[in-house]
């Protein structure tokens, strides 16, 4: 199980807690304000209140143990880059940590971020795209326990055919798109129902269907 600590419980953050907690995460949800963790308490797995700035109090509850950690302080910027930090040098998986501008993004990765994520302009960017290339991720209606992802190649998968890693038999996980990496001139090649044949290679990325448990080893 997917272990996320959610550190800010603003509408952005007490959004994502809870619909990874739907979706089978184990989630510590964390606030410096009663009232934000209150409306969250029945939703995740954890909630609790305490200053994340404070190393001692993420210490207190294991953050380091956590596979993800979001950090989505609203628009105390510094606390934002105290949070992230603290975070990495826990040893936190992957962090992912919101960033209202352009050089707010560009410091929380020099501290540690591994992924930014900046909800109003990812929002926009998903509409566009899903009106103009009519996505199916949008439409597919999975059972309860799969889902329909995006994934980076891994580097171990470099080279490889997809005859070769077997994915479909070994790991009931089905492709059903490659996405080349960039080319010289930026655009990506779109490979829709690859055939055995085709080799991967990293910087590509896959469109996958397959058990939530399994999308997130990969992810």
């Amino acid at each position: 199980m997917l272990k996320v600590v959610v550190i800010g419980l603003g509408r952005f953050g007490s959004t994502v807690a809870t619909d990874l907690c739907r979706r089978g995460c184990e989630v510590l949800a964390v606030d410096r304000t009663m009232r934000l963790v209150e409306e969250v308490l029945d939703r995740v797995s954890v909630a609790v209140g305490f200053d994340a700035t404070d190393r001692q109090n993420l210490e207190a509850y294991d953050v380091g143990s956590m596979d993800v950690a979001i950090i989505a302080v609203g628009t105390n910027f510094e606390a934002s880059v105290l949070v992230t930090m603290h975070c990495k040098a826990l040893g936190v998986g992957k962090i992912y940590a919101k960033a209202l501008t352009p050089m707010q993004a560009a410091v929380l990765q020099k501290v540690g971020a591994d992924h930014i994520v900046r909800p109003e302009e990812d929002m926009g960017l998903r509409l566009a795209e899903s009106l103009v290339e009519q996505k199916a991720v949008e439409f597919v209606d999975l059972p309860d326990g799969y889902g329909l992802r995006r994934l980076k190649v891994p580097a171990a998968w470099d080279g490889r055919s997809l005859a070769d890693l077997g994915l479909l038999a070994r790991e009931r996980l089905g492709i059903i798109q490659v996405v080349r990496r960039p080319g010289p001139d930026g655009d990506r090649e779109k490979i829709p129902l690859p055939h055995g044949s085709i080799v991967l290679y990293a910087g590509d990325q896959i469109d996958a269907i397959g058990r939530s448990e399994v999308l997130d080893r990969f992810a």
